[in-house]
């Protein structure tokens, strides 16, 4: 399968809606042929992610955009937080478990817009 564009997922900003945005990324990546493992690693580092933005998150909704590239998946995360604190604590245990699970992860604010980015590459050949 070739890149074909940006998948999004918008959810509402409740835990219970969350394995909804496993279950995309685990299908596309499971049709980009990742190996299992990167599929479980995908889906934990995305509800990592999404547990994380839930925490600061203003009620608002959060979004998944989702793009196959040439190696690998690059994910970002999204959502309106409340208050001026640094949107994610990047010395967490919960930072640390999703910079385990992906190969580059960053997250970024812009006003009340808080981000988190992922990437993961497949470790075996780049599908035909």
């Amino acid at each position: 399968m070739t890149p074909s564009g940006v998948i999004t997922v918008r959810i509402p900003a409740e835990a219970g809606h969350v394995p909804l945005l496993r279950t995309a990324v685990a299908g596309v990546a499971a049709r980009q042929d990742f190996t299992l493992e990167e599929v479980d690693d995908l889906r934990m580092g995305v509800e990592e992610a999404a547990v994380l933005l839930l925490r600061r998150s203003a009620s608002q909704p959060i979004e998944l955009h989702l793009e196959v590239t040439g190696d690998g998946l690059d994910i970002r995360l999204e959502t309106v937080i409340d208050g001026d604190e640094p949107a994610i604590d990047t010395s967490s245990f919960s930072w640390t478990i999703l910079s385990a699970l992906v190969d580059e992860v960053a997250s970024t604010r812009e006003g009340n817009r808080a981000r988190i980015a992922l990437a993961k590459r497949r470790t075996q050949g780049i599908p035909a």
